[in-house]
């Protein structure tokens, strides 16, 4: 017997099993321990690495044989071209010749290889226990990344500078941006950098023709306004970066380590946000904070379904692309009411929260008919640049042009016409198609699903359904760009990439990954601009992710397919 009057086996035992539990907490938490130092040491060199290829970069962007836009921060920072001079000097003149085109290619293959090999190794040992100090460390290095490529002396678009000039139009010279093309300023000192929109309006969505505004008025010149607009980009990816974070804690946290990397150390949302100044990084910071309402409000009923519709109608404030997304959202917050007038009406309140906000910001830019014809014009569906299925105009135009001639049709009859109208109708038609199986597939959500083929830490992803609303989102971007839209820039699919890096590694997953990568060489192919390579450019940017989705979804629903024969062949033995 002790003091307390117990048996002595007892507090032996007692004592035995706190030492076992201790030594098992101990033997745990140096396996984590282990398991992070493991994973810890390849990604700091290649941190190292890719700073050190952002730098180069940096220095070959000054370079006047790559054309790229000018900017005025070597005005401004004559600094920034200390890189490009001492590359000059280890190289010696890089003004008329290949080699500024190789070394360019070269080091954007190098960023996504590195990036490729990053997601492989921590796809196959993922660091499943990662604490806030893995997204600090993320951070770090995108911050790094950015500010690199922040004062990048000349631009890969020209985009930020049609930005500064519908702020200008609007707060200096009092006129509608909407209906103005910035050649109506001649002497404006910001004209001499806008490039591509200089005889068009410039049309972007009235919210960010406000931030727009603000960011220009608090402008003093031209380089600080340019910083300016690339600060607010920047800060919106690094906010991303922290939304993402936070999403998949919730619904995903074996995923929350790779998830947030693969969109933090994306090059091609490094170079598009931090080195373009592009729009779009406030755009996807508006998408992220819908979702990540939606998943940590669960339990709110409709203030919720509220809330995210009104964010929601704020993003189709900044870009139109934006509605493609409400429609699925609202069907798939009624895919449990059965009832028809109840279905109807929950549809009418919920398309009119999210008018309200859009139509309310839009407001005070209405001019009327003129307006209306501005708006609708910034949907070219005339005209194929860079579009990817503008690689079918050509061939079939020559179709065409050959039947024309062969059957003797009269000669009001146009065969370009006619092919262009035949490939934009059957496209949208396809298109149509598409979206309206995503409505199907969101409607069949089941409230609880079977998380069986989701790992321990990753249910709440099936039981909430929020995976399929993803997928939805994605394949609707996706398709719209592949198949209706008539334009293609590479940041355009920063509309699709912040989705795909909150769901599961899928095929279509991957394949949008492989996309992000390739759209980038699109600047390397700038260099071949009078050769007939660039016919072909969308599908030479387009082909290799498009062949591996053909094939890899392929043998991914085979593969479902038999898993689902295999589990009913096994429920019926049970019975």
């Amino acid at each position: 017997m002790n003091i307390l009057g117990l048996p002595q086996q007892l507090v032996l035992d007692a004592r035995k099993e706190t030492c076992l539990t201790t030594s098992q907490k101990l033997f745990a938490t140096m396996k984590v321990v282990q398991e992070t130092r493991c994973s810890l040491p390849p990604l700091l060199p290649v941190l190292g690495i890719m700073e050190l290829l952002y730098v180069l970069l940096f220095a070959l962007s000054s370079l006047p044989s790559l054309h790229m836009s000018d900017s005025p921060v070597p005005d401004t920072y004559p600094w920034t071209l200390a890189p490009s001079h001492l590359l000059q000097a280890l190289f010696g003149p890089l003004q008329n010749s290949w080699l500024p085109f190789l070394l360019f290619a070269l080091v954007i293959i190098l960023l996504l290889a590195l990036y490729v090999w990053l997601f492989v190794l921590l796809l196959r040992k993922p660091i499943v226990h990662s604490s806030r100090r893995w997204l600090v460390l993320l951070l770090a290095g995108t911050f790094l990344f950015g500010l690199t490529l922040f004062f990048q002396p000349k631009l890969f678009s020209d985009d930020v500078f049609t930005y500064i000039f519908s702020g200008r139009i609007l707060v200096v010279y009092g006129a509608d941006p909407l209906n103005t093309a910035p050649i109506q300023f001649p002497h404006d000192p910001y004209l001499q950098w806008v490039i591509s929109g200089r005889y068009a309006p410039n049309i972007y969505g009235p919210l960010w023709l406000c931030i727009s505004s603000l960011l220009v008025a608090l402008g003093t010149a031209p380089a600080p306004t340019l910083l300016l607009f690339k600060g607010v980009t920047l800060l919106a990816h690094l906010l991303n970066c922290v939304l993402i974070w936070a999403i998949l804690s919730k619904i995903a946290p074996s995923r929350r380590f790779l998830g947030t990397l693969l969109y933090a150390w994306n090059p091609l949302v490094l170079i598009e946000l931090a080195g373009s100044g592009h729009s779009e990084g406030v755009l996807l910071f508006v998408f992220l904070f819908a979702v990540w309402l939606h998943i940590h409000f669960e339990h709110s009923g409709r203030w919720r379904t509220v809330g995210v519709l009104v964010i929601l109608g704020v993003a189709v404030s900044i870009n139109l692309i934006a509605l493609l997304l409400p429609p699925l959202y609202i069907w798939f917050d009624l895919r449990q009411q059965k009832h028809l007038l109840r279905l109807l009406w929950g549809c009418f309140w919920r398309a009119l929260v999210l008018l309200v906000p859009a139509m309310g910001i839009s407001f005070p830019f209405w001019r009327g008919a003129p307006t209306f014809f501005a708006i609708t014009s910034a949907i070219d569906m005339a005209h194929f640049v860079h579009s990817p299925i503008g690689a079918l105009a050509a061939p079939l135009r020559v179709t065409f042009i050959f039947v024309a001639r062969t059957l003797h049709f009269p000669p009001f009859l146009h065969p370009v016409t006619a092919a262009d109208i035949t490939l934009r109708s059957s496209a949208t038609f396809i298109f149509v198609l598409i979206y309206a199986n995503l409505f199907s597939q969101v409607r069949h959500v089941p409230t609880t699903m079977d998380a069986s083929a989701y790992t321990d830490t990753d249910t709440m992803t099936a039981l909430s359904g929020i995976d399929v609303l993803l997928n939805s989102w994605g394949r609707a971007v996706f398709w719209y760009m592949i198949l209706v839209s008539g334009w293609f820039w590479p940041w355009y699919m920063l509309w699709i990439l912040w989705a795909v890096v909150l769901r599961r590694f899928d095929a279509f997953t991957k394949t949008v990954l492989i996309l992000s990568g390739t759209s980038l060489l699109f600047y390397p192919l700038q260099g071949f601009a009078r050769g007939p390579i660039m016919t072909y450019q969308p599908a030479l940017i387009f082909g290799v992710a498009l062949i591996y989705y053909m094939f890899a979804g392929n043998r991914e629903r085979k593969k479902e397919r038999t898993q689902a024969l295999y589990d009913g062949r096994g429920q019926t033995a049970q019975n």
